[in-house]
């Protein structure tokens, strides 16, 4: 059995972070270890994971799961993930066990591809990764108009 203190000691700060008003958990040690004041809705997913319970969901502002990458094979998964994180959560939190995710061909580099970002572990091995949208794409300093216009040609030249 998880140590559940010990995963929401690392998942209250970003929980309090993303301040949702409707959470998703998936799995039940994303449902065990996962705390929601009375005025949170909640949504439960249970495993086995499939892309069919996705179609009755609808949006949340948190989606918690866990034991995803561990129970499905790697391609079914990376469409599972793609679909809550691009059409029902801006924010995902993530508990992963990479050991036994290696097993369906899981790397860092697979969840680091996807926009997570690996923030904490436990002692039996869990690993915890947030993907949150507004830190998915950072500013770029050489996207805006002044880098793309060229106003000591306007008028100059005609293409």
């Amino acid at each position: 059995m998880t140590n559940s203190v010990a995963l929401f000691s690392l998942l209250a700060p970003f929980v309090r972070q993303f301040n949702p008003q409707s959470i998703l958990t998936a799995g039940d040690t994303a449902a065990m270890c996962l705390q929601i004041d009375n005025d949170t809705k909640l949504q439960h997913l249970t495993t086995p994971f499939s892309q069919q319970q996705l179609q009755t969901l609808s949006p949340v502002d948190l989606a918690v799961i866990s034991h995803l990458t561990e129970s499905l094979d790697k391609t079914a998964a990376e469409q599972w993930l793609g679909m809550i994180k691009n059409r029902y959560a801006p924010h995902v939190l993530l508990i992963s066990h990479p050991e036994i995710a290696k097993t369906q061909g899981w790397q860092l580099t697979d969840y680091l591809a996807m926009g997570f970002r690996h923030i904490g572990g436990t002692e039996d091995g869990l690993q915890i990764f947030s993907y949150a949208i507004e830190n998915y794409q950072p500013k770029r300093d050489w996207l805006n108009s002044r880098f793309w216009a060229n106003p000591d040609m306007y008028n100059k030249y005609r293409w």
